[in-house]
């Protein structure tokens, strides 16, 4: 997918299939908007810039980690604004791309991103040390805790994303029944699907189609192409295709199942989950003052920021959402 070697797209070196991260943000919202991808990421970068080392947490990394200078994520560049390339280039940008950058300046090691070619390919990458750690959009629930480990930064809900002008009237979960609806297979939002259809589920008199997908961009083409009557993915992300796609609208409905993100570390490495834990913990120091909350505040999705990182948080604070 990439090119071989190295060059330059937009400031972001891409190193045979990696993509070296410089400065990037953009503006989303929970319920927000996010319509100015440049004008977030000179403001996210401006307090990513001032994020300084921590010796202590650098020294507990991993030795590997210590000895290549850098940290490998694994991630399906889909998910705007999380993460995302801008554009057609190969520029990755995305609140999350700007929170992995902070972490790596407290960690004082650079951080990069392997694509992965489908979404169910992540967990196994990050399980067998294809990379170091996954940062993409992936909610922690009990199941994947039992496959990997997970550090919580953030707290969100599915949506529920259709045709602009909303042509088969869906208004919340029950409009679902009897449509032709499309998620990505493997994510909670096909979990939830498949919980509407399933005996004394809501939808379980008149079921729902589901239009299996395997990336958000295949999403959005079923809907565009009529495939399905509506998309089922992270809230966030509904935000951001409402504003900036004259073709789709988020149903105005309360986000669907809160639950934490996690970033994903194989269940033999603490070291690393440890020091990005600390990281974490640095950068959300000071509340709406902290580097933490000014990089979602300037992508606009403040509202999705919790006050502490947890480990494992489904086993923990958040049992009662997962």
């Amino acid at each position: 997918m990439f090119d071989k070697g190295i060059r330059r797209v937009g400031g972001t070196a891409l190193v045979a299939g990696l993509v070296g991260l410089v400065v990037a943000p953009l503006a989303g919202a929970s319920a927000g908007a996010v319509n100015n991808p440049g004008q977030a990421n000179k403001i996210s970068k401006t307090y990513v810039a001032t994020v300084k080392e921590d010796m202590a947490l650098h020294k507990a990394l991993p030795a590997a980690i210590l000895k290549k200078g850098s940290i490998l994520i694994g991630a399906q560049m889909e998910n705007a604004p999380d993460d995302f390339f801008a554009g057609n280039s190969q520029y990755a940008v995305g609140f999350e791309v700007n929170l992995a950058q902070a972490i790596g300046r407290v960690l004082g090691v650079s951080v990069k991103y392997q694509q992965l070619p489908v979404w169910s390919s992540i967990v196994p990458a990050v399980q067998t040390g294809r990379v170091d750690m996954s940062m993409t959009a992936m909610n922690d629930t009990t199941t994947r805790e039992g496959l990997i480990n997970f550090v919580d930064y953030l707290v969100d809900g599915i949506g529920i994303l259709v045709k602009a002008g909303n042509p088969e009237h869906i208004t919340g979960p029950s409009g679902l029944c009897g449509k032709n609806v499309t998620d990505t297979t493997g994510t909670t939002q096909e979990a939830y699907l498949k919980s509407l259809n399933a005996a004394g589920g809501l939808c379980a008199k008149k079921p729902i189609t589901e239009v299996v997908a395997s990336s958000t961009a295949q999403e959005l083409a079923n809907l565009a192409t009529g495939r399905a009557d509506a998309v089922l993915n992270d809230n966030i992300t509904d935000a951001y295709d409402q504003q900036t796609m004259s073709t789709v609208q988020s149903v105005n409905y309360p986000p669907i199942e809160s639950s934490p993100y996690g970033i994903g570390f194989p269940k033999s490495d603490t070291k690393l989950m440890n020091a990005v834990h600390g990281a974490l913990q640095l950068l959300m120091k000071g509340g709406n003052k902290s580097v933490y909350h000014e990089i979602l505040t300037a992508w606009n999705v403040a509202s999705v920021g919790i006050t502490n990182p947890a480990i494992n948080g489904c086993k923990t604070i958040y049992k009662k959402v997962c």
